[in-house]
């Protein structure tokens, strides 16, 4: 199944369906152009039982490492570069994860720093794993949390589903 069917899949019963469809009908769903919002990539980074875990600098929560997806970029490999740019931390796929193990659709607020109404996010969370650790190029605040410390909803979400049988 390709990306675009696992989200229509996924968002079948969300508040979000409708939002979410005139996204994925747009001709540019990864875009940031597409104004009603787009499709974005993160990681759920482990290692030794814990999360490699961002402070956004506008939200003002941890989240896990993420982003936009560049123009012709697999929304896997964006998840691996925006963990890179944000963390420092080099990673590839997780054998046998290929595909997102959650998807998620969340409202991005209003920034007038970068001229963006409020719009949705539609992020696909994909299992990375460590391959080595360098400087990160952007100014963020990371840690590694215990899973037994993760509050963030869907984190613990995602876990679960890695810790249930399929």
């Amino acid at each position: 199944m390709n990306i675009i069917d696992q989200i229509s899949v996924a968002v079948a019963h969300s508040p979000f369906k409708s939002s979410c469809d005139q996204v994925l009908s747009s001709p540019a769903p990864y875009s940031r152009s597409t104004e009603q919002g787009h499709i974005t990539a993160s990681g759920l980074v482990i290692k030794d039982g814990k999360v490699l875990l961002i402070f956004h600098p506008y939200i003002k929560q941890w989240f896990q490492p993420g982003g936009h997806i560049d123009e012709g970029e697999e929304p896997i490999q964006a998840a691996i570069r925006e963990v890179f740019e944000e963390t420092g931390v080099i990673c590839e796929p997780l054998e046998g994860h290929l595909d997102p193990i959650d998807i998620d659709l969340h409202e991005i607020p209003e920034n007038p720093k970068k001229g963006e109404a409020g719009h949705l996010h539609i992020d696909l969370l994909f299992l990375l794993r460590v391959v080595e650790e360098r400087e990160p190029s952007e100014d963020i605040q990371k840690v590694w949390l215990p899973f037994e410390k993760i509050t963030n909803e869907r984190i613990r979400r995602a876990l679960q589903k890695l810790q249930s049988p399929t």
